[in-house]
């Protein structure tokens, strides 16, 4: 008999099942809490960084939208073939370990930087190339929920209070607010106002990243517009406080010390995002026509 009759290619079928795509995905999202379960105390103590200091209280969206970024490709999901990788292992095998390190070494910003990556390296490993590109994005998005290092936020803040206060104090005297600068310190005539480490725009620097980002692609804007709206936010975020605090100066050298209950200087945090969002919305509109007559 033949080797290639019709009872050599039934074995041949059988040998080789096509594969079940449903049971692949259910492969990959149990996979996925799998790694969320091995994360809980690192997520345990990102929910209380977020619930206790203000500016870091965007942490709690940042799931939220990064989910919706994967839900938005859904349907491009579903039609991409799975095709396990081997080449997820070392990468899930890498980011382990340093996740490993962080907690015995007490280093908690190691240990949360190793979630979006485990994240990715599982779905490389269960789902394939394509489909780590098709939720890059997403699981990238992740990044912005992490706080920065205590020792590199605190450097950068002290720093940009000073460059806060230097900016406002150049700009008060245009409307008749006399002002002495001392570093961080702007003396008004009956009062001293001081820039302190909440009033600086660096503790929200990742928020106003994360808003840039998704602003572009919650949106749909081209790469180029997305990544002039991620880069635009920083620098937006640090004019808008300082706009905060030129009003907040000139308020209380107006009305009095009332000013400084206001809602301007109480919800700094809130305000600046206001502010920053504002400002993205306005820029977005302009890169768009731009790009449009391009």
């Amino acid at each position: 008999m033949s080797g290639r009759g019709p009872l050599a290619i039934a074995v041949r079928d059988v040998a080789r099942p096509a594969s079940d795509p449903q049971a692949a995905w259910l492969r990959l999202g149990i996979a996925g809490i799998a790694v969320v379960a091995v994360y809980i105390p690192v997520l345990i103590g990102l929910a209380e960084d977020w619930a206790t200091f203000p500016n870091l209280s965007h942490g709690f969206a940042i799931p939220m939208i990064a989910g919706y970024l994967v839900w938005v490709r859904r349907h491009e999901l579903v039609g991409t073939p799975i095709a396990p990788s081997w080449s997820g292992l070392p990468l899930l095998f890498v980011s382990l370990l340093t996740y490993a390190v962080g907690i015995l070494g007490g280093e908690s910003f190691l240990a949360r930087v190793s979630l979006p990556v485990s994240v990715l390296a599982t779905v490389l490993f269960l789902g394939g190339p394509r489909v780590a590109r098709r939720m890059l994005v997403a699981v990238a998005y992740l990044v912005f929920m992490i706080p920065l290092p205590y020792i590199t936020l605190k450097g950068l803040t002290d720093q940009v209070r000073v460059v806060d206060a230097t900016a406002s104090a150049m700009v008060l005297p245009w409307l008749g607010v006399p002002v002495l600068q001392e570093g961080y310190l702007l003396h008004l005539p009956r009062i001293t106002l001081e820039v302190a480490d909440v009033c600086s725009s660096i503790p929200a620097v990742t928020a106003l990243l994360a808003v840039g980002a998704a602003y572009g692609l919650v949106n749909g804007r081209p790469v180029a517009v997305s990544l002039l709206l991620l880069f635009s936010a920083v620098p937006l975020g640090v004019l808008s406080n300082i706009v905060r605090i030129i009003l907040t100066a000139a308020g209380t050298y107006y009305i009095g010390p009332i000013a400084l209950q206001s809602v301007v200087h109480t919800w700094n945090g809130a305000t600046v995002f206001i502010m920053t969002l504002g400002s993205l919305i306005v820029l977005d509109r302009l890169l768009t026509r731009w790009w449009a007559r391009g």
